[in-house]
């Protein structure tokens, strides 16, 4: 038993080391190049790769899923241009971190821990990402910020050919990081002291996210939450001061939109239906496009982060990054093996999640139900828009499936304390 104990504490300790170097390097690709050369990238997310399989060692199904996933993962990789080993490199290192999260914070003490540093690096993710989004001055409620949030160029692959954040994106990082910082403020967990770090944390979170939200004005955001809403309307909630107050927000939408209609000139709902035509069509070629890739090659896709390369946009101008869809995103990175692989794994820990959400433990149901929560709101973002594999923002949806592992343990008492 002290031997498997000590050889968990050296993987552990090997994992981080390796995440980061690894993290260093795909953040700062061409100052990594310059000193360790082109494969150090290449060579740190494989080695983060075969790591989190043996993280998952004792996870079979888990370990089952994830080796198809890299499997294909690989062969998507070797398949594609040089500009997938960004994406590339950011899955292997969000299968990582998902594994070592778990692992490594599976008591109580460690849980909470773990929510803190992800709220917080979640809320340094959300203002660096306004500070390098243009929407804050070129909205009217960006305008109006109560804090004058400097700007500044985060010069990382994928952005705009301005260099600018994308609204949806930061949108997308929203119902990333959000829905734990809300489910901490309304399950707790059960601490004094979270009051002094946790709790402040969260409320912060919740409040900037609110305001991005708005500033931002994602379609695809804002239906992925009353999509939520719904669905704990329907079976998740039992007080019923809650479901008032939820059917009321999900209600009140459908209202105000219904009724906006009645106050708008012929002139302006022509123009607002027109928009929604000319971007419902733009999307509708962009995912035609996507099938017709995909067809090509359904069993293994076309490669990882293939599909902006052979796209062919109307305009010489566009830029599509994902075809807007993030099933068919997955299927054109990995194929349909790897995508069924993909749609397992998140399967797999939201029934663990659902398991840890039922366990004594207060803070174990905070992250459990918070976690599980941002892996449904970014996949329900998906339906229109994708937060696609191995991309920056990605490794949010992982770090909170390493939370879904470490409440599991936690509420099934599978540490290696109590193994001990």
């Amino acid at each position: 038993m002290a031997k498997n104990s000590k050889w968990r504490t050296a993987l552990l300790v090997l994992a981080g080391l390796v995440l980061v170097a690894g993290s260093f390097a795909w953040v700062f690709p061409r100052e990594t190049a310059g000193v360790a050369g082109q494969h150090a990238l290449p060579t740190l997310s494989l080695c983060a790769l075969f790591l989190a399989l043996a993280l998952a060692a004792e996870w079979r199904l888990l370990r089952g899923l994830l080796a198809v996933l890299a499997i294909t993962l690989v062969l998507g990789w070797n398949r594609s241009s040089t500009t997938s080993t960004s994406h590339f490199a950011g899955a292997c290192l969000g299968f990582l971190v998902m594994l070592t999260i778990g692992r490594a914070f599976g008591t109580p003490r460690r849980l909470r821990f773990a929510m803190l540093a992800f709220l917080s690096g979640g809320m340094l993710a959300l203002l660096l990402g306004l500070a390098g989004s243009s929407v804050r001055t070129e909205t009217l409620m960006g305008s109006r910020l109560p804090v004058n949030v400097p700007a500044i160029k985060l010069r990382l692959a994928g952005l705009s050919s301005r260099g600018d954040v994308n609204p949806n994106a930061l949108a997308a990082a929203v119902l990333l990081v959000a829905p734990l910082g809300v489910t901490v403020l309304v399950l707790r967990t059960g601490e004094k002291i979270d009051w002094l770090g946790l709790m402040p944390v969260a409320f912060t979170v919740v409040v900037t996210s609110a305001v991005i939200l708005v500033i931002c004005a994602s379609r695809s955001a804002w239906i992925a939450i009353w999509l939520i809403l719904v669905g704990l309307l329907v079976r998740g909630m039992r007080s019923w001061l809650c479901r008032i107050v939820t059917g009321a927000i999900v209600v009140a939408p459908l209202f105000v939109a219904a009724s906006s209609v009645l106050f708008l000139s012929q002139e302006a709902f022509l123009q607002q239906a027109s928009n929604l035509w000319t971007s419902a069509g733009n999307r509708a070629e962009i995912i035609t496009q996507g099938v017709d890739r995909w067809r090509a090659s359904p069993w293994l896709g076309i490669g990882v982060n293939e599909f902006r390369s052979v796209y062919r946009p109307k305009s010489a101008a566009t830029d599509i990054v994902h075809a807007h869809n993030i099933f068919l995103q997955t299927a054109l990175d990995v194929g349909a093996a790897g995508s069924a692989a993909y749609w397992g794994l998140l399967a797999l820990l939201l029934v663990r999640a659902t398991q840890a959400a039922r366990g004594p433990s207060r803070a174990g149901r905070s992250a459990a139900v918070g976690s599980a929560l941002c892996l449904v709101a970014i996949s329900l973002f998906g339906l229109s828009d994708a937060v696609a594999l191995g991309s920056k923002m990605g490794i949010f949806q992982w770090m909170a499936g390493g939370l879904v592992l470490a409440a599991w343990r936690v509420q099934s008492g599978s540490t290696e304390q109590s193994a001990q």
